[in-house]
């Protein structure tokens, strides 16, 4: 079992190891996390983004252009052979990503509560990079997502895990950072590890997650309330954290009139 992180140059870092990072999540979410001491990962073709480790089109567009502007047969052959390569394995990892996303920004931000909760019954979780690479087995990939024009650029040369490290420059407001896990080779890598924390739903098997063991008192550095959440929501958040030794949430920066 290999004991320290992969550094991978797909997976740019951050500046800062200490950089403070977010994830929002409804209720249930965050009761989950409490209840089993997992992180939730799911699948690229689960997170909702069609888009997610597709080739762009502006990617498109430059094969198309390489093929048409092909020397000899033997040269469009080879391109059409290499488009068809990547654009086969781009497709068939998206079921075999396991991903993390987390929002990098010193503070609170309100947009985030927007598009990543659907109620007020919800919360935000912070801690930082480094805490949450300890806390994710040595195995998993991190680094800061890299935006690019999909309509006309096209994913840099070399590993597939470029796929799922970029995003369209409309998601910048985003600042993501991901955790990504793939199914290890061998035990040595971690295998039997991973398999242990591999879960699929029974009434839908394609629906595949990696839930690792975490320890949430070292993971999470503090909490915050969803701007309008109720005092009772809030009473309850605050029962849960105290019942697992978690620090007591803090009313969301954005709150400026009492909830009730």
């Amino acid at each position: 079992m290999i004991d320290r992180p992969h550094i991978h140059p797909s997976f740019p870092q951050p500046d800062d190891h200490l950089q403070v990072v977010w994830r929002y999540m409804d209720s249930d979410k965050f009761e989950w996390l409490l209840e089993h001491g997992r992180l939730f990962m799911p699948t690229a073709d689960n997170l909702g983004d069609p888009r997610e480790g597709s080739t762009p089109p502006g990617g498109i567009e430059w094969w198309k252009q390489e093929y048409e502007n092909a020397a000899t047969e033997e040269h469009r052959a080879t391109v059409a052979h290499n488009r068809q390569f990547f654009a086969y394995f781009a497709k068939n990892f998206r079921p075999h990503y396991y991903i993390s996303c987390w929002h990098m920004n010193k503070h609170e931000n309100y947009s985030m509560w927007r598009c990543y909760t659907n109620t007020k019954r919800a919360v935000a979780i912070r801690t930082t990079y480094s805490s949450l690479r300890k806390a994710l087995p040595a195995a998993a990939l991190m680094g800061k997502i890299r935006y690019i024009d999909y309509s006309t650029d096209r994913l840099p040369w070399g590993n597939i895990f470029e796929y799922i490290m970029h995003k369209d420059i409309t998601f910048r407001y985003e600042a993501e950072m991901r955790a990504v896990m793939t199914l290890p080779p061998n035990d040595e890598l971690g295998l039997q590890e991973f398999l242990e924390d591999h879960f699929a739903l029974t009434a839908n098997p394609n629906f595949r997650v990696y839930a690792p063991k975490v320890d949430v008192t070292t993971l999470i550095d503090g909490i915050v309330l969803h701007p309008e959440a109720s005092k009772t929501y809030a009473a309850r958040v605050r029962k849960l954290c105290a019942a697992h030794g978690l620090a007591t949430p803090t009313t969301s920066r954005e709150t400026t009139e009492p909830v009730y």
